[in-house]
């Protein structure tokens, strides 16, 4: 039998996929027992968007092999109210553990995305803790001294730590070990896109298409995708993915998103499910990879969870400048400049781009996500019992 275990992130399960996501729904179809929780809601949550949209009862169901919780209006988190506060903290954590049947003498690996999530580490009682950062979060808008304390005290704490990149490895307080584990693709996913008709919206979009396909933020260069729809009008560029708004989107970012917006050959789509997001992907002439190169940003710290997926695609990409794309310049074009953004874009929708369809393809199957977890069932397997 394996150990239950205990998760905990901030994005809901069923909006845009991301790494724990991908992670969590594998591992449960191997076996493990996995529950998932945002955690509750806090008493400035109330009259949001999740909130109105929320029972007020809790309650669970299986998504992908996951068991996900949802938190009821009434479990709500005041932390000027320390009792009432705990007490909800013990509520959920008991809660969690019920669903995935965690026995008395059975320590559970409670595996942690975010270091706001510290208290129910202790809540849920004796544990192997697993902190796994895909993110620089140090560098992003909602930090402050609290959650710097809390994310020291669970690098410190916990059994294992995790980091999607190098440079998030590097930024962890602490010279505790910290494993590099990058993100893959669902490589059969993508590849057999090929087969699949182009979606309605897509196929009214003349070629050339260039698409990024992700979170629309604070790491996407609106400013380089600007300069090149305007140099380039007849390249049309396809968007895809939920968008970030104010407070998350500086002023000039934001001022030049309005810009793109404006332009008759950039094209913003919206959210897709993630299991349409390889049908786009095929369905273009190239896959890009825009990102803020500036110091100083999360953004150049990350591993993009597309590089792997654009490669299984076996369209020509083309990245911005960051290190975690740097190894893969034999199948990614790598661009600093907007001059060299768009030779690289020439080259690929001419067919002279960087590596070929076979070479991509072979690099995303070495990078895969089933191969992603066959490491971190090891990594498990040999946690503390």
């Amino acid at each position: 039998m394996k150990r239950p275990i205990i998760a905990f992130g901030g994005n809901i399960w069923d909006a845009h996929w991301q790494t724990r996501q991908h992670v969590l729904s594998r591992l449960a179809s191997r076996g493990w027992p996995v529950v998932y929780s945002t955690g509750p809601f806090f008493v400035w949550d109330r009259f949001g968007e999740r909130w109105n949209g929320a029972r007020w009862c809790d309650r669970w169901e299986t998504l992908d092999g996951v068991r996900v919780y949802w938190s009821g209006r009434w479990q709500m988190r005041w932390p000027r109210v320390p009792a009432w506060d705990r007490w909800i903290v013990r509520h959920h954590a008991r809660s969690l553990r019920e669903i995935v049947n965690v026995a008395d003498d059975v320590r559970p690996i409670v595996y942690l995305f975010r270091p706001s999530f510290l208290p129910y580490v202790s809540a849920i009682g004796p544990s192997a803790t697993v902190y796994h950062a895909d993110d620089t979060f140090s560098l992003m808008g909602h930090w402050s001294d609290d959650v710097a304390a809390a994310e020291r005290a669970l690098v410190a704490h916990a059994d294992l730590v995790l980091a999607s990149s190098r440079r998030i490895a590097a930024a962890l307080p602490g010279g505790g070990t910290v494993r590099v584990m990058p993100n893959g693709a669902d490589v059969a996913a993508f590849a057999s896109a090929a087969q699949s008709p182009c979606p309605d919206d897509l196929a009214v979009i003349p070629h050339p298409r260039v698409a990024y396909a992700g979170f629309l933020n604070e790491k996407v260069d609106f400013r380089l995708v600007y300069d090149i729809a305007r140099e380039r009008p007849s390249w049309h560029w396809i968007l895809i993915g939920p968008e970030v708004g104010a407070p998350y989107l500086s002023p000039s970012n934001a001022g030049d998103r309005t810009r793109c917006a404006s332009l008759p050959n950039v094209h913003f789509l919206g959210s897709k499910p993630h299991t349409d997001v390889p049908r786009y992907l095929q369905n273009v002439d190239v896959n890009v990879m825009c990102y803020r190169t500036s110091e100083g940003g999360w953004w150049t710290d990350i591993y993009p969870l597309k590089l792997h997926e654009y490669l299984a695609v076996g369209k020509p990409v083309v990245a911005s400048d960051i290190d975690a794309v740097r190894e893969f310049s034999a199948v990614v074009a790598i661009a600093a400049t907007t001059k060299d953004w768009i030779a690289a874009l020439t080259k690929a929708i001419e067919g002279t781009g960087v590596g070929n369809v076979a070479e991509r393809q072979l690099v995303a199957g070495m990078n895969s996500w089933d191969e992603r977890v066959d490491t971190l069932e090891r990594w498990f397997e040999a946690l503390p019992p």
